[in-house]
């Protein structure tokens, strides 16, 4: 009878522990992402993800992917009817847009605060809503200045020492203008500044406007666009087109593409510029000779100004699992993580200790992005609506350089519809 006994405890035992072991499986969480959509991300994607799962056995990642383009409104619509994944990846256009959802989690207390702490104060600026860190930057991606060597010595100038000042580059960019055309018969810039069609032309050239002293939003984070700064800026391009130093109305895939046939001087660019250019260029690796690239030039504030994207991670207030969703934030935002996808892309780090490695600074041109990094300022990317503000920076951008309308007309009317969307 004892024996009986003791089989049917053991049973019974044995029963137990295989329903606590089931119900300490795997945990299964879900990551948005465009990265796997796109044929030069996908491969390193997975293989992040993979690492991480490899190190975290109880936690399975499904990974949702979705085009760039469709991106925003497919999160949101997953937000709005009760599916949103757990972790969200996006940039700092669509993180305002997924606040003002209240899809974003407050970070605090989820991720690390050691981690928080070694974001860049800038970039961590970006991502912090109402005081509270919402979102966390994962690869920014800095404006920085590109340059033509070939181009700089038939102008007469040293192709090793770029513009360090504002009107350095504003001569430079006259002198190179003045050889006319190449040996094609195509005229050469000086300079090119995308400025139509979408919003991209008005989100990149903030940056402009901040080298002149100008702002979008004034210390209250009002919409305050009618500034004398920001006339500056405007003027400042209107100017370069009218000289036929700049052409106009051509958005940032004519700029790349001008670019790299040798057609301009000097253009903005981000971190992602250099392989952009040996694609288009056909030349691969061999146009790293033609091109250079450095801060952007001392405006007047006496700081080199620009702005940064950046991809962003953050999770969801609806998810059940969001410390296994923490643990693959941190594993994506770590020096193992970061190491892998520079390698493959280039990547830059918004973390302190990690964009101080030797493995991140390779190069001059990894140099170069990191020293911008330091004092590129995040988007004013603080209300739902700034996709729609900048598209309509852009329409008054075609208006000054294209319609030849005057600025201060056309600024206080930009910023009186900007006020509307913002409902202020």
């Amino acid at each position: 009878m004892k024996k009986v006994l003791l089989l049917v405890l053991v049973f019974s035992l044995g029963i137990g522990l295989f329903n606590i072991s089931y119900a300490s499986g795997p945990v299964s969480i879900r990551m948005s992402n465009w990265l796997e959509m796109e044929a030069a991300t996908q491969n390193i994607f997975k293989q992040m993800i993979a690492e991480f799962e490899k190190q975290n056995p109880k936690i399975k990642v499904e990974t949702v992917g979705i085009p760039f383009n469709q991106y925003k409104d497919q999160v949101l619509i997953m937000n709005s009817s009760g599916d949103a994944p757990d972790v969200i990846m996006g940039n700092s256009q669509m993180m305002v847009a997924f606040n003002g959802a209240k899809a974003l989690a407050p970070l605090k207390g989820l991720l690390s605060s050691t981690t928080i702490a070694d974001i860049f104060p800038n970039n961590l600026q970006g991502t912090t809503f109402n005081g509270e860190v919402k979102a966390i930057s994962w690869a920014p991606h800095p404006i920085a200045l590109f340059y033509n060597k070939e181009l700089f010595k038939q102008a007469g100038l040293d192709p090793e020492k770029p513009p360090a000042t504002w009107e350095q580059m504003i001569d430079y960019a006259k002198k190179i203008a003045a050889l006319g055309k190449d040996r094609g018969g195509n005229k050469i810039y000086g300079l090119a500044i995308a400025s139509a069609k979408v919003a991209h032309a008005g989100t990149v050239f903030n940056g402009i406007i901040y080298s002149y002293g100008g702002y979008f939003l004034d210390k209250k984070g009002k919409v305050a666009l009618n500034n004398s700064g920001t006339k500056e800026a405007f003027t400042f391009i209107k100017l370069m087109i009218d000289q036929g130093i700049a052409p106009a109305g051509i958005e940032q895939k004519d700029v790349r593409g001008l670019f790299a046939g040798g057609q301009v001087g000097m253009v903005f660019d981000g971190d992602m510029g250099r392989g952009a250019f040996r694609t288009i260029s056909g030349k691969g690796t061999d146009f790293d000779q033609i091109m250079g690239v450095t801060i952007v030039p001392i405006g007047k504030t006496g700081a080199s100004e620009t702005v940064f994207t950046e991809h962003e991670l953050a999770i969801t207030q609806s998810s059940k699992h969001q410390k296994e969703a923490a643990a693959l934030v941190e594993f994506l935002l770590s020096k193992k993580a970061m190491v892998m996808y520079h390698q493959d892309q280039a990547v830059l780090s918004a973390r302190k200790s990690i964009a101080a490695l030797p493995e991140m600074n390779e190069d001059d041109y990894m140099k170069v992005f990191n020293k911008q990094s330091e004092t590129a300022r995040p988007l004013p990317a603080t209300n739902p609506m700034f996709d729609n503000a900048m598209l309509e920076m852009t329409k008054a951008l075609e208006r000054v350089t294209v319609g030849k309308e005057d600025v201060g007309k056309v600024l206080a009317e930009t910023e009186a519809k900007i006020k509307a969307l913002y409902q202020e």
